[in-house]
């Protein structure tokens, strides 16, 4: 596997894959794996830099921070593994005297929704990567996959980089559902701030550092709700308060909560409250 000199990122070889299979030859189409690498005792750090596709990164050595759309700074140490996601911006790498050793892969396709949905990747966060038993290993086969430019071996690349991720996340599940708890309420606060208006939740997410199928999952199993529903339901709270406490008509309450139409309004209060708006302040 060739090796080259390039003094800008690390005093030692690197070892930089780009592959060069056509991808109409490729069997699976709906992930493909791009530039991978090895990086031994980097030095380079790098400052406001995006990126056009998901890159997953391991550090088997050293340590420096991370950091996504000038988020808060967080550490990175030996065994930590995070991802870069296509769009936003990073500042990353080792202190200034400092170094690391980094694996990393880039991937696109469609199979990525499927990953995030089922939360094998996310954005934004670093987390610890040497539970799961021979990921360093696996790095260094998927680079010799992708060394020899082999279709075959490119897709035996793309199938290994999604038992790594499955892997991972089943490892991490247990320690992330902590922080995933003590971000519920904050997730909670934002989205009782925009009752009043249409919720904004790619942008509440990036605020939050948190990828919209974290968002969803962590409102799920905090509440038991997926997350439209949990909004439709603080809506119908509110409303209820609104009709029990003010003289507003039925349809000015509908507006005000960003629902245009005033009969869906009703559809939904009396399914997520049991009654009708009328009923409710009539009768209570």
């Amino acid at each position: 596997m060739p090796k080259l000199m390039d003094y800008m990122i690390s005093p030692y070889p690197v070892r930089i894959i780009d592959p060069k299979v056509e991808a109409a030859r490729l069997r699976l189409k709906s992930i493909r794996v791009g530039q991978a690498g090895h990086l031994p005792g980097r030095t380079l750090f790098r400052s406001g830099v995006s990126f056009e596709h998901w890159a997953l990164v391991y550090i088997v050595a050293g340590g420096g921070t991370y950091t996504e759309n000038g988020g808060p700074e967080q550490q990175v140490h030996e065994g930590s593994l995070f991802f870069f996601r296509p769009g936003y911006s990073y500042s990353f790498g080792p202190p200034p005297g400092g170094y690391w050793d980094e694996y990393y892969i880039n991937f696109s396709g469609s199979r990525v929704t499927e990953w995030l949905e089922a939360g094998m990747i996310a954005g934004g966060e670093v987390t610890r990567g040497d539970k799961a038993e021979g990921l360093q290993a696996s790095f260094e086969k998927v680079l010799a996959y992708m060394a020899g430019d082999v279709p075959g071996d490119a897709d035996r690349a793309a199938l290994l980089l999604e038992e790594m991720l499955l892997e991972c996340s089943l490892q991490l599940q247990g320690s992330r559902r902590p922080w995933q708890q003590e971000a519920m309420p904050l997730i909670r606060e934002a989205l009782n701030a925009c009752i009043y208006e249409q919720p904004d939740l790619p942008g509440m997410a990036e605020r939050l550092h948190l990828s919209m199928s974290t968002l969803r999952r962590t409102v799920r199993r905090s509440s038991g709700y997926p997350l439209h529903e949990y909004i439709h339901r603080l809506k119908m709270a509110e409303a209820k308060h609104l009709l029990l406490n003010t003289s507003l008509q039925v349809q000015e309450i509908a507006g005000m909560l960003h629902y245009r139409d005033s009969f869906y309004f009703s559809r939904l209060f009396k399914k997520y409250m049991g009654l009708s708006p009328q009923t409710c302040r009539n009768h209570l």
